[in-house]
């Protein structure tokens, strides 16, 4: 069976790298004794994947990890076993078995979704420039990988940006085939309004089913 675990990174965690992430929660199963299945081969791991890596320096109130156990167990269990095991700024939110035959959650995951606090008396100005971002046909900018500058038209992976309650959200694709980070958005955004991005927050991971963004793992479960 899988079973899929939602946890918020918050605090000192944020500058934990994905591969010590990664780290942490190898640790956490082994002191949860929750049986998680074990790779084959001459170094056998535990079969653990993430929906996503998030970016260094940033918060998530919704990262998302699926694991297969190798018995049976309920939801309820294996959330009060693994929030024991994990360190501080990693913390359980929710559990589900997802049901036979779904995708790895890398592979459903199409949107993610951002947020980031407005500075008051500047909602306005933040809202131009959101409507600026998208009425706009193409937002040509540098992305740099593996040490190397390319030039990349971003509007393509912008599925919504506006000021929602004092907050600029943003709803960008994070799909395999395509996704986009939220620090080159900002980048943008800061050239209108001169400000810096900040606490800038993970705040949901979706799929997209005929035409619709769903939570992605009430789409997966059983």
């Amino acid at each position: 069976m899988r079973m899929a675990l939602e946890f918020a990174k918050t605090g000192a965690a944020k500058y934990i790298s994905h591969l010590d992430l990664q780290r942490a929660f190898s640790r956490a199963i082994r002191r949860s004794g929750l049986p998680v299945k074990l790779s084959e081969g001459f170094n056998p791991h535990y079969v653990v994947s993430f929906a996503s890596a998030l970016s260094l320096g940033m918060e998530s109130g919704c990262e998302c990890v699926e694991m297969a156990l190798t018995e049976e167990l309920s939801a309820d269990e294996f959330l009060l076993k693994i929030a024991r095991a994990l360190p501080p700024g990693l913390a359980a939110k929710r559990a589900v078995r997802l049901r036979d035959g779904a995708p790895k959650l890398m592979a459903a995951l199409c949107e993610a979704e951002y947020e980031m606090p407005v500075e008051t008396g500047r909602e306005a100005d933040f809202e131009r420039a959101a409507a600026d971002v998208m009425n706009r046909g193409e937002i040509i900018t540098v992305k740099v990988t593996d040490g190397r500058q390319k030039t990349v038209d971003i509007r393509p992976l912008i599925r919504f940006v506006g000021v929602r309650n004092g907050r600029l959200v943003m709803r960008l694709a994070a799909a395999q085939t395509g996704a986009l980070k939220a620090d080159l958005l900002l980048d943008e955004i800061q050239k209108q309004t001169g400000v810096f991005a900040r606490c800038v927050k993970r705040t949901g991971l979706y799929t997209v089913q005929n035409g619709k963004a769903s939570d992605l793992l009430d789409t997966l479960k059983m």
